[in-house]
């Protein structure tokens, strides 16, 4: 095996081959081997290319079709906020639109309003004189409805009458002519009522029920206020001195159970010390009542109460000077009409308020304003 074989394409070679020796390895051989594991791995790497390609054929193909089915959920979430928002746009523009109607309205309202205020103004502004003065009379005659319904008072009310009446005159105005009669009517029929005086009739009650404690009661026969007064018995009295003293003792002493009296009269009852407290007692509450009756208007309580009072002192007390005089207070007093029929200014007042009224419209006609 020293022997070296000289390759086929060696230049050097002239001489023809010749046919190899049996038992030795052919060097062709080898090289196909080689050939084969060469067309082997391109084969593999070829395979390997192609699963390759197709398994990233497969991956283009899932991500084609998740990034398809992302594009159409993009689109349906799209088209779907694409409808909210214009249901939004609408439900805004139809929110816009009521409230711009709304203010629209109140802007509408306020204008009407401001044009009314104005024309007040106006007419409030272009107010004169006599306008001033009718307000006032009829103030005035407010006034006085005022005091006849609520105080009875037809002094002050007749004061007020007479004021408004004084302001009518001073206007000098024609179409005040049926007003001024009605008025000049109502403040006669209350001049013929007359006038009240309250306060004087109050304090003469109150002046009697302070004297009720100085009319003397009926006294009882053996009771005398005049008894003789002691005297003084001298140590010296002579016996026709001593018979003289006890002689006048009992005649006086005889006289306080003998009263003379008029059969003609009635004769008065005797009360005892302590219903004669009690009566003093009701005849004060009478006299009471009746001023309370006296303020309430309340003319049948008035003249019950002066009633009772003066029969019960007629009756229970004894008939001198004093009890005279109260008597006669008691029936004077009795002889007031607390209660007169009074007549209001309703009438005239209406009169007014209807005249003020059509003067207002006339002036609003002629400003063109509505009234």
């Amino acid at each position: 095996m020293t022997d070296s074989i000289s390759s086929p394409e060696s230049p050097a070679s002239t001489q023809p081959s010749t046919p190899q020796l049996p038992g030795k390895p052919v060097a062709v051989k080898s090289h196909t081997g080689a050939f084969l594991l060469l067309w082997l791995f391109i084969v593999l790497l070829v395979a390997a290319f192609c699963a390759g390609g197709y398994f990233l054929a497969r991956q283009l193909e899932a991500q084609q079709t998740t990034v398809s089915s992302l594009r159409d959920q993009l689109e349906q979430t799209s088209l779907t906020l694409e409808t909210k928002q214009q249901v939004l746009e609408d439900e805004l523009e139809k929110d816009l639109v009521e409230q711009q109607q709304e203010v629209q309205a109140r802007l509408n309202d306020l204008a009407e309003q401001l044009d009314n205020n104005n024309a007040r103004l106006l007419s409030l502004s272009s107010v004169n004189r006599d306008e001033w003065k009718l307000q006032e009379a009829q103030y005035l005659l407010r006034l006085a409805d005022q005091r006849i319904l609520l105080e009875k008072d037809s002094q002050n009310a007749l004061a007020l009458a007479i004021s408004a009446d004084d302001v009518l005159r001073d206007l000098d105005q024609a179409d005040l002519v049926g007003v001024r009669k009605l008025l000049a009517e109502e403040i006669a029929v209350l001049k013929l009522a007359g006038v009240i005086d309250r306060e004087g009739i109050y304090l003469r009650l109150s002046a009697l029920s302070t004297q009720i404690d100085a009319i003397p009661f009926i006294e009882p026969l053996g009771q005398s206020q005049d008894l003789l007064p002691e005297e003084e018995i001298p140590a010296d009295e002579t016996f026709k001195q001593k018979l003289t003293r006890h002689f006048y003792g009992l005649m006086h002493k005889l006289g306080s159970y003998v009263r003379v009296r008029d059969h003609g009269k009635t004769i008065n009852a005797v009360l005892p010390p302590d219903e004669q407290k009690f009566l003093q007692q009701n005849l004060r509450l009478m006299l009471e009542q009746a001023q309370v009756a006296l303020l309430r208007n309340e003319k049948g309580i008035y003249q019950e109460s002066l009633v009772k009072a003066q029969n019960w002192i007629t009756q229970y007390y004894a008939l001198n000077e004093k009890a005279t005089a109260v008597l006669e207070e008691l029936q004077s007093l009795q002889q007031e009409n607390v209660a007169p029929e009074l007549t209001n200014f309703s009438n005239s007042s209406s009169a007014l308020a209807e005249y003020i009224t059509k003067r207002e419209k006339m002036a609003a006609a002629r400003r063109g304003v509505r009234p």
